[in-house]
């Protein structure tokens, strides 16, 4: 799939170069700055590689993307709404998103997929990137957006932020996604196989050593 041209809305730059470790994409993935801007703010979060706290987020760190930032909450298993939607999100739909259901940015047949893949940032703690594109009357809106999961103190995994970057102003939405290209990275490295305890203690005891017999003789 070839490169959108996001011209002076979404702008002209390197998502790649401000990849690091476990970041989404691959190397033929869209420049977006915006992008890249979110997924360092995203980063400079994260503590010894733990996914950042929701209660970190800062709206003045934030200003850069706020308008195209989309907060999301899994309700449930298979359920993620809409907490806010910034300006650029709502005119996209043409409306206020607050409560809004995920499935609800997706053409109809589109939408089982889209649930099955807005599931995994909450389920297996790992990006989502998506590459959109929405028929209409003036053209085709082509589109990509972002998926990054935030944890609670307790260390749940209900919340994300999303960004979504159109490739132009959208005054008059709604529009609805067919999605073209989706890509999931997992964020956390996989914990070291453990054995079982049973096994562990079984080796630390010391070695059969057979000593004298103890029987005796019974006048």
């Amino acid at each position: 799939m070839g490169d959108f041209d996001y011209g002076g809305y979404g702008g002209a730059g390197s998502f790649g170069a401000s990849r690091g470790p476990g970041a989404p994409g691959g190397d033929a993935a869209p420049a977006s700055p915006i992008l890249a801007r979110a997924w360092a703010l995203w980063s400079a979060m994260r503590e010894d590689g733990a996914l950042p706290l929701r209660t970190d987020l800062d709206p003045m760190a934030m200003r850069t993307i706020l308008g195209h930032a989309v907060m999301l909450e899994r309700v449930r298993p298979g359920t993620v709404r809409v907490r806010l939607g910034g300006r650029v999100a709502n005119g996209v739909m043409g409306m206020e998103l607050r409560g809004l259901p995920v499935r609800a940015f997706f053409e109809t047949d589109q939408r089982a997929r889209a649930v099955r893949l807005f599931e995994r940032p909450f389920a297996e703690s790992a990006s989502l990137e998506l590459d959109l594109i929405s028929p209409g009357a003036e053209g085709p809106l082509a589109a990509r957006m972002l998926v990054l999961p935030l944890c609670e103190a307790s260390g749940r995994v209900c919340r994300a932020l999303g960004v979504l970057v159109p490739d132009r102003v959208v005054v008059e939405g709604p529009r609805r996604f067919a999605i073209l290209r989706d890509h999931v990275a997992p964020l956390l490295a996989p914990r070291p196989a453990r054995r079982p305890v049973l096994a562990e203690a079984a080796e630390a005891q010391a070695p059969y050593r057979p000593g004298p017999p103890h029987l005796r003789v019974v006048k």
